[in-house]
């Protein structure tokens, strides 16, 4: 049996692939957004994100950084309507057909800006955002990404950044593998889900990430589904 102890380096997922097949990848993209939904991700943003959506007819300035299908900040956008708590969201990804994916997904959000660029040199001034969030991302970076990466959302953030991944380990590995058999039919999902999780985290070494890019302040909590936070508030 694979060990999911040890963190997996030097792999490639298919999403990070460019010219996939568009009907493939918005098939995955659909079901990813399906399983943030049922499986922990909206939730644990949700969890945090709550206390920080201002009461106040001044839009909260949120960045979702590696957007994808932007189903996150959709949920966001949602719960801002319902709760009277205007905000306004820019969500960014790398991924040229995913963006476009996502530009037609948001289409009936006008809170939501979906845009290209590189999470690594954000294009934003510092303090830009009331809150940044990074969902699933930060495994996909290897050894000094992964700070640069940290560091930048700590940049652009003038109140709290959410770094929202997955536990390492053999149940995580175990669990993951037979439930994305059973909610997805995408290969895609099934080959990157996997990985994922080989290349997800533990509390201590995301706590270790947050002080090595110069966070003032971190905490990690452990969520359902084998959610991970890294939390960073700023004064």
């Amino acid at each position: 049996m694979v060990n999911g102890r040890h963190r997996l380096t030097g792999a490639i997922e298919l999403m990070d692939l460019p010219n996939a097949d568009l009907a493939e990848l918005a098939r995955t993209l659909s079901d990813l957004a399906w399983i943030n939904r049922r499986l922990g991700g909206l939730r644990l943003i949700r969890k945090h994100l709550a206390s920080f959506l201002a009461d106040s007819p001044v839009p909260t300035r949120i960045l979702d950084v590696g957007t994808g299908y932007a189903d996150i900040p959709r949920a966001i956008a949602h719960w801002g309507r319902e709760a009277k708590r205007p905000v306004e969201i820019e969500a960014i990804d790398q991924h040229e057909q995913i963006v476009g994916l996502a530009r037609q997904a948001c289409a009936a959000y006008p809170e939501i800006r979906v845009r290209q660029g590189t999470a690594l040199a954000l294009p934003y001034p510092e303090r830009s955002f009331d809150i940044v969030l990074a969902s699933l991302v930060l495994h996909h970076m290897e050894g000094e990404a992964q700070i640069r990466l940290l560091r930048e959302l700590y940049r652009v953030a003038s109140r709290i950044v959410i770094v929202n991944d997955l536990r390492r380990g053999n149940w995580p590995l175990l669990v993951t593998w037979a439930a994305l058999q059973i909610v997805s039919g995408s290969q895609v999902i099934h080959h990157d889900g996997v990985l994922s999780v080989r290349r997800g985290f533990l509390s201590r070494e995301l706590a270790d990430l947050a002080g090595n890019a110069g966070w003032e302040s971190a905490c990690v909590s452990q969520h359902a589904f084998f959610r991970l936070a890294l939390v960073g508030r700023k004064g």
